[in-house]
Order: structure tokens, then C-alpha cells, then sequence
């Protein structure tokens, strides 16, 4: 297309009539249109630049149907857009090729996001315009292959998290992140803004950027143990940086959740508990936490611990026992 526009622009004898056919073939070809898409098309493209009647588009696209194309009518099927299935010149694949592809799908489906299964499918749908039917019916017939269950249930058992980091993702939501990599180390947080979704042979890993340390990281999906969207403070739409402190002993056993938090998780074994805080004033939350003295560990994040110790410090420090071993 950009040929032709270049030739009509050397003022060589081309149709505008059959370039604006051109055209409209190859928007149908990248997607459904309408006839008022369509019409934005012409209107944009520097060579046309103007509007036409419905019934002048109608006739190009009858043009392309005397020449062989097959277009379907605006439907409610279709959100009643123009749809091109089937073109009358063909490429024929070898069967090696057509394999390829049936397994390109399957390897789409296995990384269990919409996005590529989607782009996939619309790939497929653009090329089985042109393909012969026997063709069309080898490649449904290769999709069908039962070996290929084994690729396609790869990373099954994760689609529920993928989806939802995905949406994440797409969204560029802020989420607090929970993890253990290891069984005998203890379980790590983070305030994220996840990043990316990669795949590393057997592996899946989420890519994210730590709000709060300011760097990036990066961790698997399978020991990921906890997930969720953070809430916004109201008309600014930030998202409140949650601090997480355990408490023990007797304290554990009678404390009543403050507004904006809530208990995370219950330890008897350990006779404590581990709350979460989504406090606006966290000079007025580190002040209260301080109060419950030895029962009381503020964990994440660290910046806010940090903070923690400097106020324990100076506490110390009004008694005369600054810098003592703790």
C-alpha cells in the first residue's frame, strides 16, 4: 500500500477508485470493520482524505466479492462488522509447516494468558483465508492431536494465578505480594507493581518492581503463597503502603484488629499472630505498636522497621542505655 501511495505521488496513471479498494481489503484483512470505520479509514489516509456514502462503500466491497473475496454481511454475530473469510488467492503449506503451526497453538494455549491465546487465534483466522480446505481441515486435524495435552496442561496448574496477574498487569495495579522461596526461611513481602510474566523452561516467573526497596525483582510463580490488589486512599487513587507486625503471648490472644487492619495469619503453635495495617499515619501507628513493648515485632517493610529502631533507639537514649546490646 505505501507503493501505491508512493506511485500516486510521481503522478503516475493509477486509479483512485482501485486504490481505495486496495485499501479497504487490507483493513478487512487486519480486522472486522464497519461502514463508519471504514469511512474514518478513508478519512485519514492522506491519499483519500474525504467521506463517502454507505452505498459507495458498499459497491468496493462488491468489487472485492466479483474478484472472489468472500465477505460476510454485518450481523449481530459480528457487532455487525464487515468479515472477510475467505480470499481467492492461495498459499498452500507444507505439512511439516501445518504442524508448526498446530503447535505454536498449543504452546499459545499452555502459557494460560487470554492475550496470546487471543493474538494467536486471530493469527490462525487471517491465514485460513488463504489456505485450500484440505488444508483447513489438516490443521483442525493436527489440533486435535492428543500429544500435544502435554504441552497444553504445562503450566495448567498456575492459569488461575496467571490470569489474575495478567489483569494485574494490564491494569497497573499496586499489590501486596507474599512469598517463600525457601521452606526454611520465612515467608517475604513486598509492595509491588508487577511488570511482566516470563516463562523459563519448566518455570514461570513474575517480574515486579518493589515500591518500597525501589528496585527490581523478580519471583516464581510456585512460591508465591499470597496475592492481592491494594486498596487506594480515597480521591488520589495511591495505594496505601501496608505495614505488618506479629504479636505474641497474651497480647496475641485478646488484640482487636484497629481500623484499616486485619489478622493475616493465626499461630497457635507459636502463640502469635501476624497483623496486617493499612494505616494513613504510621508516625501515630509506630507510636502505639511501641507500647506493646516486647510483644510486639514489626516486620515489613523495611524502611518502616528501619524507622522502628530509630525510635526504639531514641528511647533507649532518654534512659542513658544508647548503643547497649539488644
Amino acid at each position: 500500500m505505501k507503493k501505491i501511495a508512493s506511485d500516486m505521488g510521481k503522478k503516475l496513471k493509477i486509479s483512485s477508485t482501485a486504490y481505495r479498494v486496495l485499501l479497504l481489503l487490507l483493513k478487512l484483512n487486519e480486522k472486522n470493520m464497519s461502514i463508519d470505520e471504514l469511512n474514518f479509514v478513508f478519512s485519514e489516509e492522506p491519499e483519500v482524505a474525504r467521506y463517502f456514502s454507505k452505498d459507495v462503500i458498499v459497491k468496493y466491497i462488491n468489487t472485492l466479492r466479483t474478484a472472489g473475496y468472500i465477505i460476510e454481511r454485518p450481523t449481530a454475530s459480528s457487532n455487525y462488522r464487515y468479515v472477510l473469510k475467505k480470499a481467492p488467492v492461495k498459499i498452500n503449506f507444507s505439512d511439516e509447516e501445518i504442524t508448526t503451526l498446530a503447535l505454536l497453538k498449543n504452546y499459545s494455549i499452555s502459557l494460560q494468558q487470554d492475550k496470546y491465546i487471543k493474538n494467536f487465534n486471530s493469527f490462525i483466522e487471517k491465514l485460513v483465508r488463504y489456505m485450500p480446505q484440505e488444508q483447513v481441515t489438516n490443521l483442525n486435524e493436527q489440533l486435535e492431536v492428543k500429544i500435544y495435552d502435554e504441552i497444553i496442561n504445562k503450566f495448567r496448574e498456575y492459569s488461575d494465578l496467571i490470569k489474575k496477574i495478567e489483569q494485574y498487569i494490564i491494569e497497573n495495579q499496586r499489590v501486596e505480594l507474599k512469598y517463600k522461596p525457601d521452606r526454611g526461611r520465612e515467608e517475604a513481602f513486598a509492595l509491588a507493581r508487577l511488570q511482566k510474566i516470563k516463562y523459563e523452561a519448566n518455570n514461570v516467573k513474575i517480574s515486579y518492581y518493589d515500591l518500597v526497596a525501589g528496585q527490581n525483582n523478580s519471583v516464581n510463580i510456585a512460591d508465591i503463597t499470597h496475592i492481592r490488589q491494594l486498596p487506594s486512599i480515597s480521591g488520589e487513587g495511591q495505594a496505601l503502603c501496608p505495614v505488618i507486625f506479629k504479636l505474641r503471648n497474651k497480647l496475641a490472644k485478646v488484640y482487636r484488629p484497629y481500623e484499616n487492619e486485619k489478622i493475616s495469619e493465626i499461630s497457635l503453635k507459636a502463640g502469635e499472630i501476624t497483623v496486617t495495617s493499612y494505616s494513613e499515619d504510621i508516625d501515630f501507628l509506630l507510636q502505639r505498636l511501641l507500647k506493646y513493648g516486647e510483644n510486639c515485632e514489626l516486620i515489613y517493610p523495611k524502611p518502616i522497621r528501619n524507622k522502628m529502631i530509630k525510635l526504639i533507639d531514641s528511647t533507649l537514649e532518654n534512659y542513658g542505655l544508647g548503643n547497649r546490646n539488644r
